[in-house]
């Protein structure tokens, strides 16, 4: 795993020196933190229940873009450009391996995407201070409901890493894997509508009880109750899109 290390070392780097990174966390914390105000405002003026505070949190529309763009942006890069550059030929005759190379992007592009999200927990505590809340919040569904939306994350940057792998063109990378983001997470819902007695069949209705993400996110990652069965269909997502990567960077030094 030497090779995975060197290079989550080399696009960690790559992350915390981008200018673009940088855009992504000011612009995200300046939208989420005007979101916040109003809500804790709404609470407090309706007295509202404070432990419900957290959970409202998560439907903003912040949470939602930043679940749906982000990915794509911060994967676009990892195989796109080196095809464009030519710098992934160096990358192929290197003695490292190429599902080693993969995890190391993809993890890489989950850590920094949970340091972005790592403020948001502070901004929790702080809002616990008497001069807010003065109350303690709950902080066990906050747990669970972060754990289900890094867990999305983690499958949709998996999916960012194998679009930036079958192109040159960062731009359209981008573009995939927003676009395959934005269907997982409307899809499932205008399906299970449309199929009529064919969503009926119950393989079908499970399928697609599975892809309903946003759903499974709402009835139970964000009460604070952790679905086992979700849990294990995100990793199989995040290990079913590496090893499309790897073979897609396979074939590559076969060609």
């Amino acid at each position: 795993m030497n090779g995975a290390w060197v290079t989550f070392r080399k696009e960690m780097l790559s992350y915390c020196t981008s200018p673009v990174s940088w855009i992504i966390a000011v612009v995200f914390y300046l939208w989420r933190g005007w979101e916040m105000t109003l809500v804790a405002e709404q609470f407090s003026y309706y007295r509202g229940d404070q432990d419900l505070f957290p959970a409202s949190t998560y439907s903003l529309g912040s949470t939602f873009l930043m679940v749906m763009l982000v990915p794509g942006i911060l994967t676009m890069r990892c195989f796109a450009e080196e095809r464009r550059s030519g710098s992934i030929e160096t990358l192929m005759t290197a003695p490292v391996r190429d599902g080693e190379v993969v995890f190391g992007k993809w993890l890489a592009a989950a850590a920094f995407f949970a340091l972005l999200w790592l403020p948001s927990v502070f901004v929790l505590q702080v809002l616990q201070l008497a001069p807010f809340f003065g109350a303690d919040l709950a902080f066990g569904p906050v747990f669970a409901a972060y754990l289900g939306m890094f867990l999305l994350s983690g499958m949709l940057l998996a999916f960012g890493c194998f679009a930036s792998s079958l192109t040159d063109n960062v731009l359209l990378a981008a573009v995939l894997a927003m676009l395959f983001n934005f269907a997982l997470m409307r899809l499932p819902q205008q399906l299970g509508a449309q199929l009529g007695e064919v969503g009926q069949n119950y393989y079908v209705r499970e399928l697609l009880d599975k892809l309903d993400v946003m759903r499974n996110f709402t009835e139970w990652f964000a009460r604070g109750l952790v679905d086992t069965s979700q849990i294990a269909f995100y990793c199989g997502g995040v290990l079913f899109f590496l090893f499309l990567t790897t073979v897609s960077l396979s074939s590559r030094r076969i060609a």
